[in-house]
């Protein structure tokens, strides 16, 4: 039995989330509270698997809440439920690093309800049940890349394989999605002082957030740090967040890389940006120069594209599953074999900084 807690002040949003709950076919039990100290006491009180949390409430706001919720309960998955604004998206990306898991955007009208109650479905799904294979041995466990871990390699102070593939990169492309914006910092912020290979990042986000994304990245990391432009020239020791709402790709002229921003190009996988594009982009134009990396989220976005890598010769790696907030997408590229290497966020730090 999983126990749900509705945090927001109100009544309508409270009912559209607890109507759109009804869809599970899991065993729930869900709690109202239409204010922060209500939901502090049941969080008390209960055993709370997923809190959904409003910010502008009486009393304290959502990201003042998260903090008691992750005290009362390290184990408590927390939702923000954002608005769609710029002060929204700065909200949203420091509730995600106080230790809310995802986000879902309001609806701006009643319009947009059905749409709203669509993807809170998908995402309280996809996080009560995070489909994983710990029970059962799973193609995973059959068919193991090559490498499942080397940092205990790099201690013994042994030369790997790993590191020279990655000095012969000219880019690294990372695909990424629930969970993800901790994880950058954590990458970003360790990243040694000197390091030059570019980065390109999808992240699952809408238009109004991934601006916020970057300037927080390029502050807390000290980097050069922005959201990517069509048509500017990919420079060492920077990195681009692809725009939301836009594919990112890239592409080669005169021996020289670009970006190129893909507004007119449908959804893949149900996202745009798509890691899937961004991958595909880098198989063809930098072929076994690149290193593609697909990290915590749900769905299946970036195997396809990431398999396309390995094809041309890329250095390919997933997220380990012990510091994944959602093993989805590393899942699914690993079953495709699509993965060369299988590392933690620790390991893929050190490996960065071997370059």
């Amino acid at each position: 039995m999983k126990r749900i807690l509705i945090v927001d002040d109100s009544e309508l949003m409270c009912e559209v989330i607890k109507s759109a709950l009804r869809g599970l076919k899991e065993d729930i039990v869900v709690f109202l509270a239409t204010n922060p100290l209500i939901a502090v006491r049941k969080a008390n009180l209960f055993n709370i698997d997923l809190a959904l949390v409003d910010y502008e409430m009486p009393y304290m706001n959502g990201l003042l809440l998260i903090s008691y919720l992750k005290e009362i309960n390290p184990l408590t998955k927390i939702v923000m439920v954002s608005a769609y604004t710029e002060p929204g998206a700065k909200i949203t990306l420091e509730a995600l690093a106080r230790g809310a898991i995802d986000y879902i955007l309001k609806p701006a009208n009643k319009e947009e309800f059905e749409d709203f109650k669509k993807e809170l479905l998908d995402k309280v799904r996809w996080i009560l049940t995070e489909r994983e294979f710990s029970r059962k041995k799973s193609k995973i466990e059959k068919e193991k890349p090559k490498v499942l871990g080397y940092l205990e390699g790099l201690k013994a102070g042994t030369t790997n394989y790993l590191v020279d593939r990655l000095r012969e990169s000219k880019v690294i492309a990372i695909g990424i999605s629930t969970g993800g914006p901790p994880v950058l910092e954590k990458i970003f912020t360790n990243l040694k002082k000197d390091f030059s290979i570019p980065i390109l990042v999808v992240q699952h986000m809408p238009s109004a957030f991934t601006k916020a994304l970057a300037e927080r990245l390029c502050k807390i990391s000290q980097r050069q740090v922005k959201e990517a432009e069509d048509g500017e020239k990919i420079e060492n020791g920077v990195i681009y967040i692809a725009k939301g709402g836009v594919h990112l790709a890239v592409e080669k002229i005169l021996g020289k890389y670009y970006i190129r921003l893909l507004e007119n190009v449908e959804k893949v996988n149900s996202h745009k940006p798509s890691c899937d594009i961004l991958f595909s982009s880098v198989a063809e134009w930098y072929g076994k120069y690149a290193t593609g990396i697909i990290m915590t989220g749900m769905g299946c976005d970036g195997s396809n594209g990431l398999l396309e890598m390995k094809n041309q010769g890329a250095l390919t790696i997933a997220q380990s599953k012990e510091s994944c907030v959602v093993f989805g997408m590393p899942r699914v590229a690993i079953e495709k074999g699509a993965a060369e290497a299988v590392l933690s966020t620790d390991e893929i730090i050190r490996l960065l900084n071997e370059v």
